[in-house]
């Protein structure tokens, strides 16, 4: 009865604020895109509100009463480009925090003209971009962002369950991830060692400003990655007053909390924290695997004085899986699982100085470590496969920026980085279902028993030069330095280029070059005593594309590339296998490379990439791109295969429409050719070398809806949805796989309908 009372009592005090102006505000920063100086008097004004505020001494803004509802915001200054925000949406009692980057009218000729769609100076092709509110109302995204990344053009996924990225036919390694310009080794829970995925995004979408994701020919600034770099640029908690937001998601349940520092508002702080609720649906569906996580995320920024900012970043995460072994039927079916206990986290710290009116430095702490512990157990409970290892690293970066002159701008940095990789890895010798062509028995692996805890570093450093010139063209050019001590071939050397071209108002050739290093994962590395003789997995890029801008608020383009992989990790002991095909899962013991491997592996990914995309203006927005594309490797038989990657064709349509009293109704439509595999014998289940990924799943789709509906109150909000992931019912089909107890071959599929469901309270 107490209980009851209580919630009555929260209902009615929640309800006495139902009647009277709903109302929100807007607040940020407009600063200089290119030296980071605020920008002093500009004009923000919310179109069609008649609404206007100007920019403080130190850049910032208010609107304090703007009505709810979804805006876009326009804004003006003397010596600036005008810009334009769209789908910036106002809620009852909070404040949305909006920052602007202003480009100077010097170049406007030179980079993407629209003030919808720009880019930064230093990237000319493969760059997308995505704010917080296309990720969150991004029809069966589940408010995830590696989720809605992976609708973006060229990229593929291994199932509807994992947020693996693998970028222009590369591998789910090849990716990096940068949040507030401090490197993350994974930005998922149980992320795959020595990878990049994971089935959920550890990042609270609350915390997120904006994503920019580069899929090719990236400048000399990023490194030890091949395929593509995701940025994501968090938000500043409120600097005018203390908000919360309550949320229920497809993924968990949480809280965001944030608010002011100090009664001079000179900073803020922003917090979440969130558990996952599939432990809880799992048991009671009776599933004999239970996975269960938790996540703690923080942000502060401090203005230490007009020129000098600090801001500091935490990421957590803790990931735990359960098996239910409650009959003979789950025990088979979780001994050829690997369960996966996590824990990690990322420390951030970045000290931002502008050192004059043409130049700023940015001087980043961060530490990173992650504990991974991989059991695989028979249906007997013997322990057959043991992994313990802890990756911790720590790094210092420098990173200097200054406009030398009008058309001239030029980047410098330097970083050094701490490594500590400890593994405690036992695996029992197994006898795999694939095929020796030559001796017609099947391949051994060998037994692994390490106990190593070793000690490295790592260093880099970059300059970058951007020039414009004759009104119609950009240049950029980088050179980019990487060393690795824990190998023997240590250093590095990549070169950079990419220009900009306009042809006509509006209408732009983008071209990119460069080469590109990534060192060997850890556990490659540790796995066996000849594998310290692994050098630096190269790929060079090649890229071309046209873009118009066809309207301020629809663009176009077309971009066609070429990856040229050289000295992939290969398997000795199984001359098939390739490390490029690695990651996407650990299903088995196998899967982790931990065998002689030597630098003999090659490839090369080509394709074509059609992207539309119409912001959300005039009361709706679509996406809709196409990708063609042929992944290719040749491990140290020689003999080359299709990647485990290369689907040939990926398509993604999506949309929504604002309709009126404040419901929106969204669709996705997602399909892709089917995977490379190997077929199965169905008499023993063994497969033969000469068939590896000759045949292939069927073709993939989707169908995804998504309704959401916003009550604003006068002083609170509530934001409900519904989200139904595969509304046709197709179960695709994601894998065949060799059951040993029943002696039958397997068809994996996808879950098939998904509904889930959203709310959040924002007061």
């Amino acid at each position: 009865m107490r209980y009851l009372m209580f919630v009555l009592v929260v209902i009615l005090g929640l309800t006495t604020n139902l009647f009277g102006q709903e109302k929100g505000g807007i607040s940020g920063r407009v600063v200089d895109k290119i030296n980071q100086q605020p920008v002093i008097g500009a004009v923000i004004e919310v179109i069609g509100a008649g609404l206007k505020a100007g920019s403080d001494d130190n850049g910032f803004y208010y609107l304090e009463t703007v009505p709810a509802g979804r805006y876009s915001l326009r804004f003006t200054a003397i010596g600036y480009q005008m810009y334009v925000i769209d789908n910036v949406v106002v809620n009852s009692g909070v404040i949305t925090d909006v920052r602007a980057e202003l480009d100077i009218v010097a170049v406007d000729e030179i980079v993407v003209e629209d003030e919808r769609f720009s880019k930064p100076d230093d990237i000319s092709s493969s760059f997308k971009n995505l704010s917080s509110q296309e990720i969150r109302t991004a029809p069966g995204g589940f408010e995830d962002v590696g989720r809605v990344v992976q609708t973006l053009p060229g990229v593929a996924y291994v199932n509807d369950g994992r947020n693996d990225l693998i970028v222009r036919g590369g591998a789910p390694s090849e990716n990096l991830f940068l949040v507030d310009n401090a490197y993350v080794p994974n930005i998922n829970h149980f992320g795959s060692q020595g990878a990049t995925g994971g089935p959920v995004s550890i990042i609270d979408l609350g915390f997120v400003r904006e994503v920019n994701f580069i899929t090719g020919g990236f400048s000399a600034k990023y490194g030890d990655k091949l395929s593509s770099v995701l940025e994501i640029k968090q938000r500043e908690g409120s600097r005018i007053k203390f908000m919360t937001d309550l949320n229920l998601s497809a993924t968990g349940f949480g809280a965001v909390l944030e608010g002011p520092i100090g009664s001079s508002k000179r900073g803020s702080w922003l917090v979440s924290a969130r558990r996952s609720y599939l432990d809880f649906i799992f048991n009671a569906a009776g599933f004999g695997f239970v996975p269960e996580y938790y996540s703690l995320q923080g942000k502060g920024v401090y203005d230490l004085n007009k020129s000098n900012y600090l801001t500091l970043n935490f990421i957590s995460n803790l990931d735990n899986v359960k098996f239910n072994n409650t009959d003979e039927k789950k025990k088979q079916d979780n001994s050829v699982i690997i369960g996966s206990d996590q824990s990690g986290y990322v420390f951030g710290a970045e000290w931002k100085s502008l050192l004059s009116g043409k130049a700023y430095s940015l001087f980043n702490l961060t530490r990173t470590f992650t504990n991974y512990n991989y059991t695989g157990t028979d249906v007997n409970g013997n322990v057959y496969f043991k992994n313990k290892s802890k990756e911790g690293e720590t790094s210092l970066k420098g990173e200097y920026y200054l406009q030398a002159f009008t058309t001239g701008q030029f980047s410098a940095g330097a970083e050094g980085k701490l490594v500590n990789f400890k593994n405690e890895i036992k695996k029992d010798i197994d006898t795999l279902y694939y095929v020796n062509p030559l001796t017609n028995g099947r391949y051994v692996l060998d037994a692994v028993n390490l106990n190593d805890d070793e000690y490295t570093y790592k260093a880099s450093a970059f300059a970058q030069w951007t020039q414009f010139f004759l009104n119609r063209f950009k240049v950029n050019v980088g050179l980019r330095y990487d060393y690795f001590d824990y190998i023997n071939k240590k250093g590095y050397l990549s070169p950079r280029a990419s220009a900009q071209v306009t042809l006509l108002h509006d209408f732009y050739l983008n071209m990119s070059y460069g080469i590109f290093y990534q060192t060997p994962s850890y556990v490659w590395l540790v796995s066996n005593a000849v594998n310290r003789n692994l050098e630096d997995i190269r790929a060079d890029h090649y890229v071309a594309g046209l873009e118009y801008i066809i309207m301020p608020d629809l663009k176009a383009s077309v971009e066609v590339y070429y990856k040229k992989y050289d000295k992939y990790p290969v398997s000795t002991t199984r001359p098939y296998f390739i490390l490029s095909n690695s990651g996407g899962s650990f299903d088995t013991q196998n899967d982790f490379g931990l065998e002689p491997l030597v630098s003999a592996g090659t490839g090369n990914s080509r394709g074509v990439e059609f992207y539309v995309q119409k912001t959300l203006s005039n009361n709706y927005y679509f996406n809709i791109n196409l990708s063609l594309f042929n992944a290719k490797y040749k491990s140290l038989d020689g003999i080359e295969r299709s990647s485990d990657f290369d689907n040939k064709v990926l398509f993604t349509a999506f949309g929504g429409y604002q309709l009126k009293n404040n419901w929106t109704v969204a669709g996705k439509f997602r399909y892709a050719g089917g995977r490379p595999y190997t077929p199965i014998n169905p008499a023993d289940g063994t497969q033969l070398v000469s068939e590896y990924n000759s045949a292939r799943l069927p073709d993939y789709y989707s169908l995804d809806i998504r309704v959401e509906k916003k009550w604003n109150f006068a002083k609170w909000t509530l934001n409900t949805y519904i989200d139904i992931q595969d509304i046709t019912g197709r179960k695709n089909v994601t894998a065949y796989k060799w059951n040993k107890f029943t002696r039958t071959i397997e068809t994996q599929n996808s879950i098939g309908v998904l509904p889930t469901i959203g709310i959040n309270a924002m007061f």
